[in-house]
């Protein structure tokens, strides 16, 4: 059993992580239901996850109910056909029958109305900040960019500026 979920669902498990596996009915000609319970519910979650691998194979999988289940999910089977003509999304969770309703993908909004254009414009104000200083001109704002005509010396100009000095002094004191 453990070759065979590594195989279809690429779920490596061990010895430790199945619970019980049991054959159902009698030995005879017809392959026979396995019935597996899982020492989690995680790892039975993640094997139920990728129950769709199973799709073009002679296999398949569905989870093990009460008896007193299975008979009202039985009943309920006609009652989903009928729902899913209709065009209404319906499955079958446990014991209950579950109808989504129908809404579109999108609700579609009315076009805004435009603002006419001989009233101001709203400004966008944020409110002030309390760690911030405030500043009286805003429009007075001063970018780091270079075309202000100001340079600003790098770390490598400090450090070689350093570097030349040193040298100098050193040859100074040597001569």
């Amino acid at each position: 059993m453990l070759e065979w979920i590594e195989q279809h669902f690429s779920v490596k498990l061990s010895y430790s992580d199945l619970q019980e596996v049991k054959r159902l009915g009698k030995k005879g000609d017809r392959p026979r239901p396995v019935v597996v319970t899982f020492l989690t519910l995680g790892i039975k979650i993640k094997i139920f996850m990728q129950k769709r691998a199973l799709r073009d194979t002679n296999y398949y999988m569905k989870e093990d109910c009460p008896k007193h289940v299975l008979e009202m999910r039985n009943q309920l089977q006609e009652q989903l056909k009928a729902e899913r003509e209709k065009g209404n999304m319906a499955f079958l969770k446990y014991d209950k029958l579950v109808v989504l309703k129908q809404t579109p993908k999108r609700k579609f909004s009315p076009s805004p109305i435009k603002p006419k254009e001989n009233m101001p414009k709203e400004r966008n104000t944020q409110t002030n900040k309390k760690n911030k200083s405030q500043q009286q001109n805003p429009s007075a704002r001063r970018s780091n960019s270079i075309s202000e005509g100001v340079v600003k010396p790098s770390m490598l100009n400090f450090l070689t500026n350093k570097n030349t000095e040193i040298n100098q002094e050193t040859s100074k004191n040597n001569a």
